[in-house]
């Protein structure tokens, strides 16, 4: 996805995967810093860890305690988190506009936080957080997971979230099935985080008839204003996106 963006917008760069344990990352972010390196994207187990080695944060970055990107000038570290915009760049994109909207998102860990975030700086009328372990939450109010809260939640949502890692697992289909999926107002919209498969939840609410939006948007609008932070020019999405879809397709 970056390799076709830097080739779109004629720029001599390269993105290089590092595989990175944790006890090793403050190490690597000072080789980037000494290679002048014009950034990265961080992963998953990292995102608490950089953000605590960052000279200055994003106000989303501070606000959601994770960075998922890191651009460097000079020897200054800005940590910046794009997957909270990324996915309501997602979302507009996509058609669907969330302010106003009542939205419900199940999972209440990092990315949940991102996500909520980003619902909130959209102007979304209300924000449920179901968990299903509530009492663990610090950053918000979550509800638990519970049938009847479920239900409840779901019957006023105009978007809802999946958050968890459900969709990762076809084992967890029992799990999925039992969501109160019927409960959901008619035209609403169900969104999962997952962008690499077809997640068993965004077929049973298309079955249903509602909208549905994978994680793939996501993906390519939160690389994207990494990009624009990383070479201060407009990021050539669409090259972006067809790259994405070339290598998730097998095409």
């Amino acid at each position: 996805m970056f390799e076709a963006a830097f080739a779109a917008a004629g720029l001599d760069a390269v993105m290089i995967p590092i595989g990175v344990p944790p006890e090793a990352i403050e190490q690597v972010i000072a080789a980037l810093r000494a290679m002048r390196a014009f950034g990265a994207s961080v992963t998953l187990p990292h995102k608490l860890a950089v953000a605590a080695l960052c000279d200055e944060l994003s106000p989303a970055a501070h606000d959601i305690g994770a960075a998922n990107c890191l651009r460097f000038d000079g020897d200054h570290l800005f940590g910046h988190n794009t997957d909270c915009h990324g996915y309501t760049d997602a979302l507009v994109a996509g058609g669907f506009d969330p302010e106003g909207k009542r939205c419900v998102i199940l999972g209440a860990g990092g990315a949940a936080r991102a996500v909520a975030y980003g619902l909130r700086t959209m102007d979304a009328a209300a924000i449920d957080v179901i968990a299903r372990r509530p009492q663990q939450v610090t950053w918000t109010t979550a509800r638990p997971w519970t049938a009847s809260e479920r239900r409840s939640s779901f019957a006023r949502a105009d978007l809802l979230i999946d958050a968890t890692p459900m969709g990762l697992d076809d084992g967890d289909a029992a799990t999925i099935d039992a969501l109160p999926l019927d409960t959901l107002r008619s035209g609403a919209w169900v969104s999962t985080l997952v962008y690499h498969r077809s997640t068993i939840l965004l077929e049973r609410a298309a079955q249903r008839g509602y909208f549905t939006i994978d994680g793939r948007g996501m993906l390519v609008h939160q690389g994207a204003r990494a990009f624009a932070l990383w070479t201060g020019t407009a990021p050539p999405i669409q090259a972006m996106q067809r790259a994405l879809d070339a290598s998730l397709d097998g095409t």
